[in-house]
């Protein structure tokens, strides 16, 4: 399946990819250099044989290739110097996902973006598609699996992966949404959107691109789509019915509606095992779109949809005690995601804070009405308290997730309707946890304490 490659590449930043990808490059016989910039990754490197090489220009000047960990920025204003020799000497700069173009693959490839819910859509599609294997953003390096001809490569694809993208094309290309993000990292909105437009630039008339146009910067994506990419464009909504493929509901069921065949899926939710929020409908019917472009069978796809689950830390339920829900989603790190998320329950006991993203809260004030009362810790906690207090919410400013957490379980107790306390933080984990993981996982186990020591 790999062609003959005698060009050398340059990996800068030896995590989970690099160290994947660098093995993989030499069982195939292809020449690399590596370098990280941490002490003790550079020992382990040093110990099992890796080809460590200093960033100098002679060393680099033997490459053709720069491959970026994922989230190395090459477009800072003051990048690393590896970044800057290259740029000088004309050195590719990519990532690892390139190599599927460049060692020319020729898998049907599914790549999967936007701002929120990149992951569940991408295990969705996964479990809905038969002979496929996920990989990419998702936590898989496409260099660790075991890839034949006919297997199709469905990948998670973030910005910064994106923005380094070069001849890669893919079959099929889902955007979900955009909102603002990682703008500490683009530096500008438009830099953001180009860079998550790249996943359609080098499609052409026989490929597909999936968009949902149910926020404004996608829908307007979707106007101008035929002036700038070449690919056959399905939009899909929740909300609008004027678009190829949209959702219905009703209290017993949702429906599918395929306006390209003049065709309704019926699905009952008692079927359904994910959260049925609007956000997880949008990734369903994303899902039902790529399962229907590459001609899988209506039954195949209705077989299927009992295995669609929340993944974990995404709006995750965790259980009940009397009147109360409680529901994980550490993974909400802006603002946009804890919006999504505090829309699709009523009566929220909401607890949040970490370290701060750009631009904090704002934009999320039209969206409180289902807050109860919140309880905010970490970092962004003084921030968080005036920020709510100015939109006239009940703010309990506190010190750790777990003290939030212990005031939001007293509080819902005492409330006389069904009541959820959701972890939805709207900020990063870093100040407090080593990721957002780990966050989820100690608000996890503080819930399970808590309905073990009431016997549930």
């Amino acid at each position: 399946m790999i062609k003959k490659f005698k060009k050398k590449f340059f990996l800068l930043g030896m995590g989970k990819s690099g160290i994947s990808l660098a093995k993989f490059l030499s069982s195939n016989g292809i020449s690399y250099l590596c370098w990280d910039d941490n002490n003790k990754k550079r020992d382990y490197l040093i110990r099992e044989n890796f080809n460590l090489s200093t960033v100098n220009p002679n060393n680099l000047k033997q490459c053709f290739f720069l491959v970026l960990s994922p989230g190395i920025n090459h477009s800072d204003s003051n990048p690393h110097e590896a970044i800057k020799i290259a740029k000088k000497h004309d050195i590719k700069i990519i990532t690892d996902l390139e190599l599927l173009a460049l060692l020319s693959y020729k898998n049907f490839l599914i790549g999967i973006t936007g701002t929120n819910g990149k992951s569940t859509t991408t295990n969705f599609v996964q479990k809905i598609t038969t002979n496929s294997k996920l990989c990419g953003n998702f936590g898989v390096p496409f260099s660790d699996l075991e890839i034949q001809r006919d297997t199709k490569l469905v990948i998670e694809i973030s910005s910064f992966q994106l923005s380094k993208i070069d001849k890669l094309k893919f079959n099929q290309a889902i955007l979900l949404n955009i909102s603002k993000d990682h703008l500490e990292w683009h530096g500008t909105m438009k830099d953001y959107i180009d860079s998550k437009l790249n996943i359609f630039k080098n499609q052409n008339e026989n490929d597909n691109a999936i968009i949902c146009v149910d926020d404004p910067y996608t829908n307007k994506i979707a106007r101008d789509f035929n002036k700038k990419f070449k690919s056959r464009l399905v939009r899909i909504s929740s909300k609008r019915k004027n678009v190829e493929v949209y959702l219905k509901q009703n209290r017993e069921s949702i429906s599918i509606v395929n306006n390209l065949i003049n065709h309704e899926i019926t699905i009952p939710r008692d079927k359904i095992k994910f959260t049925q929020v609007e956000h997880n409908f949008q990734n369903l019917l994303a899902c039902y779109v790529s399962a229907f472009l590459i001609k899988q069978s209506k039954d195949d796809f209705i077989k299927s949809i009992p295995k669609l689950r929340n993944l974990e830390h995404r709006i995750e339920f965790l259980g009940k005690f009397k009147n109360i829900h409680f529901y994980n989603d550490s993974k909400s790190t802006n603002v946009n995601s804890a919006r999504t998320a505090i829309k699709s329950f009523k009566n929220i006991f909401w607890i949040l804070g970490g370290r701060e993203k750009k631009g904090g809260l704002q934009g999320i004030e039209k969206n409180l009405n289902n807050i109860v009362k919140a309880y905010c810790f970490g970092e962004s906690g003084r921030m968080i308290k005036n920020f709510l207090d100015k939109n006239y919410i009940k703010c309990q400013k506190l010190s750790t997730l777990q003290e939030s957490f212990e005031e939001a379980f007293k509080d819902a107790e005492k409330f006389k309707n069904e009541a959820n306390i959701l972890l939805s933080p709207a900020c990063a984990s870093f100040d407090q946890f080593e990721n957002f993981e780990v966050r989820g996982q100690v608000f996890k186990k503080l819930v399970i304490e808590k309905l073990n020591v009431n016997e549930l």
